[in-house]
């Protein structure tokens, strides 16, 4: 009976080391705010704002492999990373005072990524054709954004609330890139996280697989499926502690997700986690 009831604590133990892995970044990604893959072995990363314009090449426990610098590229506020077969796209995005007039996508080819240390982007400046004011009053300011979705064969840029009074409100813009020129891009449609507040209802990442967004929240990810030109949710689950995660990537072979926080004094270390979706 003894030894039964040690097998059953092992089993759950394994359990819950397969179910969650957590692994502490280097410090040269303390404002990890972006992740994609590459190939089925190698994560790409990228810090935010006030950064270098670096992209760096992560194996599965987040060591780096490498750094990529964007020769033409500024990181003003880089904010999310995302890719198709051919190209990934960095958001220069970021916009927390809602002012910001030089937002940026960059577009980079897959190819060049593990051959080269420097290499060059294209890009694409766009604007929000329903922002009149920069900024708006404290009701409006819905032009913020951490999260950029390659989806469908589109681009999709969702907001990052921060109205005042807090509506909860997420506009979802899709769009084309279309390198070397300026677009302005309108609301595709918009979905509602919760009144609780931008520390716990804004989008801070995000990321498509197998006709499922997931949008991450610094306390929780939800996935939503597209139907009829709207985004219906389907699952959400919190994480098991708080954090700044800014940063969030489907691992459809295994079933899982990768989502990592930045570095605060308070919240702890900059980490990458292994989540199974199962």
């Amino acid at each position: 009976m003894i030894r039964c009831f040690y097998i059953c604590i092992l089993f759950i133990l394994l359990s819950f080391k397969t179910f969650s892995q957590s692994y502490t970044l280097s410090d040269e990604l303390k404002e990890i705010s972006g992740l994609e893959f590459l190939n089925d072995t190698i994560l790409i990363a990228h810090n935010d704002g006030g950064n270098d314009a670096n992209l760096y090449l992560l194996n599965l426990k987040g060591e780096i492999l490498k750094k990529i610098n964007i020769s033409n590229a500024k990181n003003v506020d880089w904010e999310d990373i995302t890719g198709d077969e051919s190209y990934i796209y960095i958001g220069d995005i970021g916009n927390n005072l809602n002012k910001r007039k030089d937002l940026t996508i960059y577009r980079i080819s897959k190819s060049e990524m593990l051959a080269q240390e420097a290499i060059n982007a294209e890009s694409m400046s766009v604007s929000y054709a329903d922002q009149v004011n920069f900024p708006p009053d404290d009701a409006h300011k819905n032009f913020d954004s951490e999260c950029l979705i390659s989806a469908f064969g589109d681009l999709w840029i969702f907001s990052k609330n921060r109205t005042v009074p807090f509506d909860g409100i997420c506009k979802v813009y899709r769009f084309k890139f279309s390198g070397g020129t300026e677009k302005q891009i309108s609301v595709f449609t918009q979905i509602n996280i919760g009144k609780s507040g931008w520390h716990f209802d804004s989008v801070t990442a995000g990321d498509y697989e197998k006709n499922k967004f997931y949008l991450s929240t610094y306390n929780r990810w939800i996935s939503y499926e597209l139907k009829n030109n709207s985004l219906e949710q389907l699952h959400k689950k919190n994480y098991s502690e708080y954090n700044q995660k800014e940063a969030l990537v489907i691992d459809s072979k295994s079933n899982s997700l990768f989502v990592a926080n930045e570095f605060n004094k308070v919240l702890g270390k900059q980490k990458l986690k292994k989540i199974n979706l199962k």
